[in-house]
C-alpha cells in the first residue's frame, strides 16, 4: 500500500491502527479527526512521522475532499461517533456524522476508484432474541421514542449506501460490524464500560453499574480487530459484511466483580436505573454476542484473548500509566 487514508485516527482503535500501519511498507497516511471523540494523545508520538499527514478536521468541513483521496490505495472509514453516554448526548451531531460524513467518504472513494473498509457497529442488531448474532441476523431495533436506536439506524444506512454502490459496480466496500473492543489506551469518559469499572477499582471509588448487571457483553481485544482490518483489506473481500468479536459471554455484574478482584480493590458495586442516567429514551440488549465463523473461516484468525488476559492487560497498563 502507498497511500491510506485514515478517518478517525485519533480514536482508540484508529490510533492503534495507525501504529500497526506505521510499521508496514505504507508511504503515506491521511489522519482526518477533529478529536471530538479521538485524542492527541493517542497520536503525538507520531504526530512528527513524514509519512503521517494530520487533518484536524470534521469530514464535512473539508473542501474537495475527493481531491485528498487522488492515488489512494485504501481508506480506512472509522470516524463515528462512539460510546453509549457521548452518543445519549450528541443524538443530532452522531447522526450526521455517521450519514452525512460517510455518504462524502464514499463519494470521494467512487470517484478515486479507492477501496473501503467501513466499521459499523453491532448495534444495527438491535434486540434481537437469536442467541448467537450472524451477519444474517434479522435487526430488530427499538422504536423512534427510544432516540438511543438512532445511533443503529444511521450505521444501517451507512451499510445500505456502500452496498448498494456495490451492487451499481461504483464502489469496492468491506463492512465491519465491531462487538465491544477493549483494549489498553481506552478512555472511559464516554461512558465505556470496561476502562471506566478499572479506572474506579484502582482509586477505591464505586463502581457504577446501568441497569441489573445482568446483561451480557462479549469483549473482544484491539489488537485482534486490526489483524482483521488489516487481513480483509489483504484478502479484498469487497461487497461482504463480517462480525468482528470474541464469543466468550460475560454478564455486566461478574465483570464488576472480577475488576474488583483484579485490582484488590475496596470498590463497592452500586446499580443505577437506565432511567436516572439517560431519562427515558434509552433501550439495552440483554445480550450481544457475535457468530464469527465467517471471518475466522476467511481469514484464519481466532481471538487471541480470553476477558481475565484483558482485563490483566488493561489493569496492567492503567497502574504504569
Amino acid at each position: 500500500m502507498k497511500k491510506i487514508i485514515l478517518t478517525g485516527g485519533a480514536g482508540f482503535i484508529g490510533s492503534n491502527l495507525l501504529s500497526k500501519l506505521l510499521e508496514s511498507e505504507v508511504e503515506k497516511i491521511v489522519l482526518i479527526d477533529d478529536l471530538s471523540t479521538g485524542s492527541k494523545e493517542n497520536i503525538n508520538k507520531h504526530i512528527d512521522n513524514k509519512k503521517v499527514e494530520f487533518i484536524n478536521s470534521k469530514i464535512e468541513d473539508i473542501d474537495n475532499l475527493d481531491i485528498l483521496f487522488e492515488n489512494s490505495s485504501f481508506c480506512y472509514h472509522l470516524a463515528a461517533g462512539v460510546g453509549v453516554q457521548y452518543i445519549m448526548d450528541n443524538l443530532s451531531k452522531s447522526l450526521l456524522t455517521n450519514i452525512i460524513a460517510t455518504h462524502q467518504v464514499l463519494e470521494a472513494c467512487q470517484k478515486n476508484n479507492v477501496p473501503v473498509l467501513i466499521t459499523s457497529t453491532s448495534e444495527v442488531y438491535g434486540v434481537s432474541q437469536d442467541e448467537v448474532w450472524d451477519e444474517n441476523t434479522r435487526s430488530l431495533i427499538g422504536p423512534t421514542s427510544k432516540l438511543r436506536w438512532s445511533y443503529a439506524a444511521s450505521k444501517m444506512i451507512d451499510e445500505f449506501i456502500a452496498l448498494s454502490l456495490y451492487e451499481e459496480g461504483k464502489l469496492n466496500p468491506i463492512i465491519v460490524r465491531l462487538f465491544n473492543i477493549i483494549g489498553p489506551n481506552q478512555l472511559s469518559k464516554f461512558g465505556m464500560v470496561v476502562p471506566k469499572f478499572i479506572e474506579s477499582a484502582l482509586k477505591n471509588e464505586d463502581i457504577l453499574i446501568h441497569g441489573s448487571g445482568e446483561q451480557t457483553r462479549s469483549f473482544t481485544w484491539v489488537e485482534d480487530v486490526i489483524n482483521y482490518f488489516l487481513k480483509l483489506s489483504e484478502l479484498k473481500p469487497y461487497g461482504e459484511v463480517f462480525n468482528i468479536g470474541q464469543p466468550e459471554e460475560i454478564c455486566i455484574k461478574d465483570l464488576a466483580t472480577k475488576v474488583i478482584e483484579k485490582t484488590n480493590s475496596n470498590s463497592k458495586i452500586i446499580y443505577v436505573p437506565h432511567e436516572e442516567v439517560f431519562g427515558n429514551k434509552f433501550d439495552d440488549p440483554m445480550r450481544r454476542t457475535p457468530g464469527i465463523k465467517k471471518i475466522v473461516s476467511l481469514t484464519g484468525i481466532s481471538p487471541s484473548k480470553d476477558i481475565d488476559s484483558m482485563l490483566d492487560k488493561i489493569i496492567q497498563f492503567k497502574k504504569e500509566s
